[in-house]
């Protein structure tokens, strides 16, 4: 990139409150159409579509079903789990464009290969299948609009997610599937979005507290799109020396001005990116953390356009074996979520969404790779303000060493991957990169993809940790660190199922100096085991846990039971990992994994006067973090516990007013109930 010399003007950073949402208000100068709500729809199973005239303006649209977009057909009972191409065709109005305006159709997620037109005319395609794209439509956008959108789900060895090339550890009878359904359609909102001519595209926000003083650096990067150089050219960058910025702080409500230096402007194909940075004095700074999930908005404007962005001010690291957030270690435990549902597939509805990670947080399961594949966006606005932590992994689930060294592969990950970051990358929650899972991690294609995948990384993201769940770092014949790709990552994840304490103490004689994180753990529900053998797998499994002072996180696979036609699938449909059924009842399972997932234990001393007094120990094995503002409860009662570091106890009094056996509760920040005991 090539420095362009022009001073850019002092920028004004003020705090105020602001509430987090997901969906973000029109920015001054921006307009927002949705397009979600009635679509017509057809099945195309031979792909007769673009050849028999439906583009043409003629074609009978109105005879077509109606569907309602955000649509999955995979669960709609009319195309049950149809596999193949698919269309869409949505009519709406459009006000004429101002002079310099631009027309943009944004989907948030449509699975999985997509081509649009709009009246008549190829507007782009896009492959893959939960991230956000855009298309420009500027030139085509009339008064009256017609929006058409091909849509196929099928897969291949050359898709991501999708079958493997062949390879001789894999049976052909798995080689062609993956483990979770390929649901189709527009499974996100989709919206039309007039801009400037020159608008602000994306912008990165780095937060770095010092922790010693209370301050922090703050960094913006703030990509502006000049679509039209050569018209627009000197307008753009006096766009970009007009920048200005305000950042809200969501607790206090209070405004401090700080003043911004500019650190640079860089010129770009598509037009400019403007470094600023300021710092922000003690007092002004609140961390984040998953106890303590505090936000802040920094809304951008440039010109007629503004973005914001919700951002949370943390420190972590890895410092030998230990993780540690804003200077103190952890351990935490976590589930893994498959995006699944019954009725609704992949659309992931606000109200479903709301109540399993509510029952992930009652669970103490605050620290996961969740999911295969990026999730919405709303997991992630949930996981900022409620607190946790997310490892977020675009498409390799089990990629061939052939696939991982094909340039092909290897660009279509990248274009998922690059979604994934630019979209995520100012979400507090997000602390880490998944470059894949349980691809063959011992042969050189392998070694090669995470070294060079994890430098690709780096240059879009470098505050981010790196890593990627392995199931043969733990193997036998893994001897020395350079047999294995785990080599090149900032901590070692690793899915294991069985003889725990040999596995995760061989992965810590072969790498002694990295935190290891259990990215899957558990026993299926299926398969003759009963709900007690269960039990005494995990209490088992967590024994061999705590006495391996290296680890410092543990997911349970699964949180939820997920549809699948992946070999030895249950004969109803589901693989039943979950801790809760495909309705979201809770099995017993998922009270033992809150107990033992609980950062404390707690016990009954003495009930007498109306009074009950109990002792909380703080776990120092696992969990195992710092505990502040955590409470009792009892009935109507509640009762503060003191701060206690990992290993620290307390007496807590609280009132006993009812005969009969005492019910407690106890109670993170937030009012999340992680336990309950009867005495």
């Amino acid at each position: 990139m090539k420095a362009v010399n022009h001073s850019i003007l002092s920028v004004l950073l003020l705090l105020a409150v602001h509430e987090i949402t997901v969906a973000q208000p029109p920015a001054p100068g921006r307009q927002h159409v949705s397009l979600n709500g009635e679509w017509r729809f057809a099945l195309d199973p031979f792909y007769v579509g673009e050849r028999e005239g439906w583009l043409d303006s003629d074609f009978p649209v109105n005879e077509l079903d109606k569907v309602t977009v955000p649509h999955c057909f995979s669960v709609d009972k009319r195309y049950f789990f149809y596999t193949g191409n698919t269309w869409y065709f949505k009519s709406f109005d459009a006000a004429a464009l101002k002079q310099g305006e631009r027309a943009f159709i944004k989907f948030d997620a449509a699975f999985y290969k997509t081509k649009a037109w709009l009246n008549g005319k190829p507007v782009g395609a896009h492959e893959g299948g939960y991230t956000p794209f855009e298309l420009e439509v500027t030139s085509l956008l009339r008064e009256k609009n017609r929006l058409i959108v091909s849509i196929d789900n099928s897969w291949d060895s050359t898709t991501l997610p999708g079958s493997k090339t062949f390879d001789p550890n894999h049976r052909p009878n798995y080689g062609q599937l993956y483990p979770w359904m390929n649901y189709g359609g527009i499974i996100r909102p989709v919206q039309l979005i007039i801009r400037p001519a020159v608008f602000i595209e994306n912008v990165f926000v780095s937060a770095v507290p010092d922790l010693k003083k209370g301050t922090a650096d703050i960094t913006l990067k703030v990509f502006v799109e000049n679509g039209k150089p050569e018209v627009f050219g000197q307008t753009a960058i006096s766009i970009a020396e007009s920048l200005k910025a305000e950042v809200f702080d969501e607790g206090s409500g209070k405004q401090y001005p700080v003043v911004f230096k500019n650190a640079g402007t860089q010129s770009v194909a598509s037009g400019y990116v403007v470094t600023l940075k300021s710092a922000m004095p003690a007092g002004m700074v609140k961390l984040w953390s998953f106890d303590s999930p505090a936000l802040y908005r920094v809304a951008v404007t440039a010109g007629g356009d503004s973005v914001s962005q919700n951002f949370g001010i943390r420190k972590l690291e890895v410092k030998g074996t230990q993780l540690t957030l804003n200077g103190k270690p952890l351990k935490l435990g976590g589930a893994n979520r498959p995006t699944d549902y019954p009725r609704f597939g992949s659309l992931d509805p606000d109200s479903i969404l709301i109540k399993d990670l509510t029952l992930m947080k009652n669970g103490g399961m605050e620290f996961s790779r969740i999911a295969h594949h990026p999730v919405s966006s709303f997991v992630l606005d949930w996981a900022d303000k409620h607190g946790m932590l997310i490892i977020t992994e675009a498409g390799n689930w089990q990629m061939t060493p052939k696939q991982m060294a094909d340039p092909l592969m290897r660009a279509k990950y990248q274009s998922q991957a690059k979604e994934m970051i630019r979209r995520d990358w100012n979400h507090p929650s997000v602390i880490a990169y998944s470059m894949g899972n349980e691809f063959p991690s011992n042969t050189p294609e392998a070694k090669a993809w995470v070294k060079d995948m994890r430098d690709w990384y780096k240059t879009i993201d470098s505050t981010r940790l790196i890593t990627f769940a392995s199931y043969y770092v733990w193997r036998d014949f893994i001897h020395q660190p350079e047999d294995e790709a785990s080599m090149y990552v900032d901590f070692i994840s690793t899915n294991i199922y069985g003889d725990h304490l040999k596995l995760l103490n061989h992965i810590h004689e072969v790498y002694p100096d990295k935190p290891v994180f259990l990215s899957e753990f558990g026993m299926r529900a299926t398969l003759g085991q009963t709900d007690e053998a269960r039990v005494n797998y995990l209490r088992d499994a967590m024994k061999s846990i705590r006495s391996c002072n290296y680890v410092v996180g543990a997911a349970a696979w699964s949180f939820n039971d997920y549809l699948s036609r992946y070999p030895g699938t249950d004969t109803n449909g589901y693989r039943s990992w979950g801790l809760i059924t495909p309705e979201r009842e809770p099995r017993g399972m998922y009270y033992e994994w809150q107990e033992q997932f609980a950062p404390a234990t707690i016990t009954l001393l003495k009930r007498e006067n109306g009074k009950a007094v109990l002792r909380v120990t703080a776990r120092n094995d696992f969990p195992a973090y710092a505990m502040k503002g955590y409470t009792l409860r009892s009935d109507n009662h509640e009762a503060a516990i003191p701060d206690l570091e990992p290993g620290a106890s307390a007496e807590v009094t609280i009132a006993d007013q009812l005969q009969g056996k005492l019910k407690i509760a106890l109670v993170k920040p937030g009012g999340f109930t992680i336990l309950n005991k009867i005495y």
